[in-house]
C-alpha cells in the first residue's frame, strides 16, 4: 500500500530533475562542522550543546543548474544532543502554505500534469489547490528576492506547547549563524511574536566532507514536539527520499554506514510488526556494502504495511523493556504486566514514549517508534 510520502516521491521523480544520488530536494549542499555558543534561553530549549553540523544548501537537485538561477535555499542545523540529535531545518520562506497530505499532493499533481502540458490552464490550475490563489500575494511578499545564501531561514511548522518557531539568521561574511525563537500559533502563515535570541553558531567554512543521511524533523527539542500533521509526513518524505537514493548508488562505506543508522531507528518498529522480517533485514545488513538497497526498502515497506498483531507487539514489548527493568518503578513494572497480557499498539508506544524520555535512554529516543509513537 503507497503511502502519501511514497506519492510525494514518487512526482518528484517524475519531474525528472534530479541526479541520480541525490536528495529529491536540496540535492546540492555541504555539511559544515560548527561550534555552538547558546544563551540561557537557548539552553533552555536545546540543553547543553556545544558542536552542531550545519548544511548550508541549494533547492536545485541537480549539477545543470546553477546556484545563482535559484532563490530557494535551505539553512539546517544538527545539535549533537547527547540524548538524541536536534535537527532545525530552516528554509528561506517563513511557512508552508498547507498542513495537510491531501493539500500537498493535490499541489504535486497539478505541476506534474502542467509539466505534461504547458499550457496557461494547467499553469493557473496550481494554484488552485488549497486555495493558493488566495495567497499570491503573501507568497510574493515574502519570496526571496536574491539568489545567494544571505537570508533568514525558518522551521515554518512550529514547536510545544509555546508554538515556537525556529528563525536562523545566516550571515555568510562572517560564517555564523544567530538562532531565535518566535511564538506563532499560527500552522499555515507567519505572524510572529518578538523575537527571542538563543545564541550562535560558528561554522567551520570548511565543507567536512561527510554527510547527513537527512535532518529529521521529529528530532526536535526535549519536550517540544513539532505542531500541526506536516511534521510526520515530511519525516517519511525525508526517509523515502533517502532509500530511493541509496537505490541509485553502488554503495560505499558512508551509504553503509547511513543505511545501518536507518535500521537502528527502524528495528524496534519492524520487530511489533513481524518477527521474520526482522531476521531477514538483520542478516541483509550483515552483507555490508554488498547488501541490497531494494531489498531493504521492500522489507521495510512490508513492514509498514503489516497491522499489529499482539505476539509480535509482545516480543517488542519483552525486548524493549529490557532497557528500562532495573530503573522502572513498582507502578511502571505493574503496568508493563498489564500490557504484557494484553497490548494494545497506542498503549504500548505511549509507554515506551514516556519511559524513553523519563530514563533519557539514548538508543530508544533515537527510534522511529518514539519520535513516531508507531503512527505511519
Amino acid at each position: 500500500m503507497k503511502t502519501a510520502a511514497d506519492i510525494i516521491i514518487e512526482l518528484i521523480e517524475k519531474f525528472d530533475v534530479h541526479d541520480a544520488g541525490s536528495r529529491r530536494a536540496h540535492g546540492k549542499g555541504e555539511h559544515h562542522k560548527a561550534r555552538v555558543e547558546l544563551n540561557e534561553a537557548g539552553k533552555d530549549i536545546f540543553g547543553e550543546v556545544e558542536n552542531a553540523v550545519v548544511r548550508l544548501s541549494n533547492a536545485a537537485t541537480n549539477d545543470k543548474v546553477p546556484d545563482w538561477l535559484v532563490n530557494i535555499k535551505g539553512c539546517s542545523v544538527r545539535f549533537n544532543h547527547p540524548l538524541r540529535p536536534i535537527d532545525i531545518i530552516g528554509i528561506n520562506f517563513p511557512y508552508f502554505p498547507f498542513d495537510s497530505a491531501a493539500e500537498t499532493l493535490d499541489v504535486l499533481y497539478r505541476i506534474h500534469f502542467y509539466l505534461e502540458d504547458k499550457s496557461a490552464g494547467r499553469f493557473m490550475d496550481i494554484f488552485r489547490a488549497g486555495g493558493l490563489y488566495r495567497d499570491l500575494g503573501k507568497i510574493l511578499k515574502w519570496m526571496p528576492k536574491s539568489t545567494d545564501m544571505d537570508h533568514l531561514y525558518y522551521t515554518a511548522h512550529s514547536y510545544g506547547g509555546e508554538h515556537y518557531k525556529m528563525k536562523l539568521d545566516y550571515h555568510p561574511g562572517n560564517d555564523r549563524i544567530e538562532i531565535y525563537a518566535e511564538k506563532d500559533e499560527h500552522l499555515i502563515d507567519y505572524h510572529p511574536g518578538p523575537a527571542v535570541h538563543l545564541g550562535s553558531i560558528l561554522i567551520n567554512p570548511h565543507s567536512t566532507g561527510k554527510e547527513v543521511k537527512y535532518f529529521d524533523v521529529l528530532n526536535a527539542p526535549p519536550g517540544m514536539p513539532p505542531n500541526g500533521n506536516l511534521p510526520l509526513l515530511r519525516h517519511y518524505v525525508y526517509k523515502r527520499s533517502f532509500l530511493r537514493r541509496m537505490e541509485e548508488k553502488l554503495l560505499d562505506g558512508k551509504d553503509l554506514r547511513m543505511l545501518e543508522e536507518v535500521w537502528a531507528e527502524e528495528k524496534y518498529f519492524v520487530l511489533s510488526k513481524s518477527q521474520r522480517i526482522y531476521d531477514e533485514i538483520r542478516e541483509l545488513v550483515k552483507k555490508g556494502t554488498d547488501m541490497s538497497a531494494t531489498r531493504f526498502r521492500e522489507l521495510l515497506d512490508e513492514a509498514y504495511a503489516l497491522k499489529y498483531e499482539e505476539k509480535h507487539l509482545r516480543n517488542y514489548l519483552q525486548h524493549v523493556w529490557g532497557h528500562f527493568k532495573d530503573e522502572a518503578d513498582e507502578s511502571e513494572k505493574a503496568h508493563y504486566t498489564r500490557l504484557s497480557e494484553h497490548p494494545d499498539p497506542e498503549a504500548v508506544n505511549t509507554f515506551i514514549h514516556d519511559l524513553a524520555i523519563k530514563y533519557k535512554e539514548p538508543y530508544i529516543l533515537r527510534t522511529t517508534m518514539v519520535k513516531t509513537r508507531g503512527r505511519s
